[in-house]
């Protein structure tokens, strides 16, 4: 049984490589977060919670060699504080399986952090800090339902009721419109199983629901995301009971939206003014206004009055926009399966056994599919 206070610090949806925003400026944030001090020294376990990268990166990508010294900056951070540092894989189109990277990297330059890469649900005890701990890639199976069975049967297999913490990377049912279709996490049902806390990744947006915590995205990916952007720190003490700290990424880029709708140039200038005069270099304005607002006939003005942000329009015609949002609620969310070598069997066995086949044909299937995948 644990004596004395652990203390966890989780970051996700860090998107190294997004398109929109740059990778530097993600990584000063970054090493921000976690310096080599006595504040990151304190910490027993670090987590990144999945959507580490943003898109499948090439050896000739500019962003590669510096994200590879980042990595490599955290390692050695952890190495000489001793702090187990966990690394979930998000969403498959997003992580790729690149986050292979820390596993490289600590072995070949021979740094010896204690790392887990996770790509696979699973429930593991931690011997170090006396911890059980669950953790849920996203599309870790076709529906969430099995894989609340698969975090079942490795517990009970394990003999145990309860972990200390899960570490997760989808989305709860608390997160989304109830009118959305897609695969939501039971909070109930992982309440239940958590002795302490659950982290989550996934949806961009802060958010606490009993003792869950979705850390939100690290930097801001795009327009839309204009509240504030971190990680956080959780102080587990022995009784279990956990603080839980958000901690803001003050360098994070700023993108802003300036809604100029039905006002006329004078007005609309001023207030572009007002909103844009405290924001820092490199920040994304966005004009939304009437699609035929005299503003959209020379953007270049702007781009001449304000050089140093990045800009763009988006023009409307509000009784459209009026109608659209009225029958929002009706419309559902279509969110794919990501096929890979990894889970082709298991989803095309689903699809075989809905067609009602025997298990001798279901079985001759899963072989030739392996054969070839």
């Amino acid at each position: 049984m644990r004596t004395s206070e652990l203390r966890v610090a989780t970051i996700s949806d860090i998107h190294l490589g997004a398109s929109r925003t740059a990778t530097h400026g993600t990584i000063v944030g970054l090493d921000a977060a976690f310096p080599d001090n006595a504040e990151t020294a304190a910490l027993d376990l670090i987590c990144l919670v999945g959507d580490v990268f943003d898109q499948l990166l090439t050896l000739n990508d500019d962003d590669v060699a510096e994200i590879k010294l980042w990595i490599g900056r955290l390692l050695r951070t952890c190495k000489k504080h001793d702090i187990l540092l966990y690394v979930l894989e998000g969403t498959p189109s997003h992580d790729r399986r690149q986050s292979q990277l820390f596993v490289t990297i600590n072995e070949v330059a021979g740094i010896g952090a204690n790392l887990k890469y996770v790509q696979d649900i699973s429930v593991e005890y931690e011997p170090a800090l006396d911890l059980w701990v669950g953790f849920v890639p996203d599309e870790s199976a076709p529906t969430t339902d099995q894989t609340l069975s698969q975090i079942h049967a490795q517990m009970q297999e394990k003999g145990i009721e309860q972990v200390d913490l899960m570490f997760m990377h989808g989305q709860f049912e608390y997160q989304l419109p109830a009118h959305v279709k897609a695969q939501k996490h039971s909070s109930e049902a992982y309440l239940a199983i958590t002795r302490c806390a659950i982290f989550i990744g996934h949806v961009h947006k802060y958010s606490s629901f009993e003792r869950i915590y979705a850390q939100g995205s690290f930097p801001r990916l795009g327009h839309g995301e204009e509240e504030p952007k971190g990680h956080l720190r959780a102080v587990i003490h022995p009784n279990n009971d956990t603080d839980v700290t958000f901690v803001e990424n003050t360098t994070a880029q700023k993108f802003i939206s300036v809604r100029c709708i039905d006002q006329p140039v004078e007005d609309a200038l001023m207030e572009i003014e007002r909103r844009v005069r405290d924001l820092p270099m490199n920040s994304a304005v966005r004009v939304v206004a009437n699609h035929d607002h005299p503003l959209f006939a020379d953007m270049d003005a702007l781009k001449r009055l304000y050089p140093f942000f990045i800009w763009s329009k988006n023009p409307i015609d509000p009784e459209e926009e009026e109608i659209q949002g009225l029958g929002d609620i009706d419309e559902e969310e279509f969110v794919p399966i990501t096929i890979t070598r990894e889970n082709i069997t298991e989803l095309l066995s689903e699809r075989l056994v809905g067609m009602g086949i025997t298990q001798e044909l279901l079985m001759i299937a899963q072989t030739k599919i392996n054969e070839i995948r």
